[in-house]
């Protein structure tokens, strides 16, 4: 694992998992974007908790066991949605009165500490089997690093047009190259080399966001008018600051001791120590997310314990930087869930201002979901071949089309880290019994 476990850590990540079974029992946020809409049902009466509990589960434990586990393992940071995730399933298990709020928070804390030291007791597990694979998983990643600067030019190709999409695909290539070329250079005693994978990405990310304020597009009626119909939506959301800042601190010194990381991409750069990289990923799934968090939150009450995920740009960049950097990062965190949660009723409008804007979140998360799943598949295949030569391209593509014909299928980006988890087991087996030699 990335991080180290100790005291601070066995805390934080306690004060995690109770914060969020908290807030999620208490119906002040919860992680699942789509389970926000369901609550207004819950709050008018028609429908109990029982069935809001079913469809949290419902909506929340395929993503935990198919994608969050096997992600976290591989990346070696656990990623936000297995905890948060679960938690949002333990808060909607309890009544939302009396001390049941105390018994899901201590619930919510247990379980984030067995996470912990769960992933590691796996790990230990895996490093004791006679064919060591755990290096080869650090693979499953690597591909989101070089691709990921591809999602803004799809985003704008679905928002503006194909042949935009293309110019701003043709830019991103050339500003990553320009940066190969020129992108070190020295300031007095100090030699600057640039990333160009990270410049590439934050040129695409500009781009997008200047393509989406430029599309005019009208909508029908009024988002601002809408959303005042929402004023006692967002009184409530406010009403519970203190909380949602608590909530906001914790989750960025979570983020800046790299117990959690926020998606994929930015959990393979944490891991690797690319965090300024780490940084504009996780500012590019933000840009993405705030119109969906925002307007979902507006519409139901219930916000998210991470915010907009903003908070985690800054708290990457507190890595690192010793009690400070704790500090400064559980400081900052609550802070920005404060501006945001005050600033709800000034973005409503700023969607209505610029409705381009919120449909280019909808367009973003789309792109990023597609070109994740991309590169987390052939990730999952470079890995399992380095397993398995041969083998292991055989054992992935066999993986993903087989669970496309499966009742209920695992999400895509879920196949190259389980496929490679799978392999490195079954190859170990194979190994025992005599059908994997390996040599000397």
């Amino acid at each position: 694992m990335v991080f180290e476990i100790n005291a601070l850590t066995i805390t934080v990540m306690a004060l995690l998992g109770a914060v969020c079974a908290y807030l999620a029992n208490q119906n002040i946020a919860v992680f699942n974007d789509g389970m926000r809409p369901v609550y207004p049902q819950y709050f008018n009466g028609t429908m109990d908790r029982k069935s809001l509990f079913a469809t949290s589960f419902a909506l929340s434990f395929g993503l935990v066991i198919g994608f969050g586990l096997p992600t976290s393992i591989a990346g070696g940071i656990i990623i936000v949605h297995t905890i948060m995730l679960a938690c949002d399933i333990i808060g909607a298990a309890f009544s939302d009165k009396g001390v049941y709020k105390w018994v899901s928070a201590l619930v919510g804390a247990v379980f984030g500490v067995i996470l912990m030291f769960g992933m590691q007791g796996i790990i230990n597990i895996f490093a004791l089997m006679p064919i060591d694979f755990l290096g080869n998983l650090s693979t499953v990643g690597d591909l989101i690093i070089v691709t990921f600067c591809v999602f803004p030019a799809m985003a704008v190709a679905y928002q503006s047009g194909f042949w935009t999409g293309i110019v701003v695909f043709a830019l991103t290539m050339l500003v990553k190259q320009i940066t190969v070329v020129f992108g070190t250079f020295t300031i007095g005693d100090v030699t600057v080399t640039l990333n160009a994978d990270g410049m590439a990405l934050l040129f695409s990310i500009l781009a997008m966001v200047v393509c989406a304020m430029m599309h005019s597009k009208k909508v029908e009626g009024s988002a601002a008018a809408a959303f005042s119909a929402f004023g006692d939506n967002i009184k409530k959301i406010q009403k519970n600051i203190i909380f949602l800042a608590l909530a906001g601190g914790i989750v960025a010194l979570a983020t800046t001791l790299m117990l959690i990381a926020e998606g994929p991409a930015s959990l393979t750069l944490t891991a690797q120590g690319n965090y300024s990289e780490a940084a504009i990923v996780s500012l590019g799934r933000c840009l993405g997310f705030i119109p969906l968090v925002m307007t979902t939150a507006i519409i139901s009450g219930v916000y998210s314990p991470a915010g907009t995920k903003a908070l985690h740009v800054p708290a990457i960049l507190f890595i690192n930087m010793g009690i400070v950097g704790l500090v400064g990062s559980f400081v900052v965190g609550a802070l920005i869930m404060v501006i945001e949660v005050l600033l709800l009723g000034f973005i409503a409008k700023g969607l209505d201002k610029f409705p381009g804007m919120k449909e280019m979140g909808d367009n973003t998360r789309t792109a990023m979901s597609k070109v994740l799943d991309l590169a987390l598949l052939l990730g999952g295949c470079l890995a399992a071949n380095a397993i398995a030569p041969s083998l292991g391209y055989i054992w992935i593509f066999g993986l993903y089309f087989l669970n496309q014909s499966a009742k209920k299928p695992v999400p895509t980006m879920a196949i190259g880290p389980i496929g490679a988890i799978l392999l490195g087991i079954i190859v170990n087996i194979l190994h025992v019994i005599g059908l994997f030699p390996v040599a000397a």
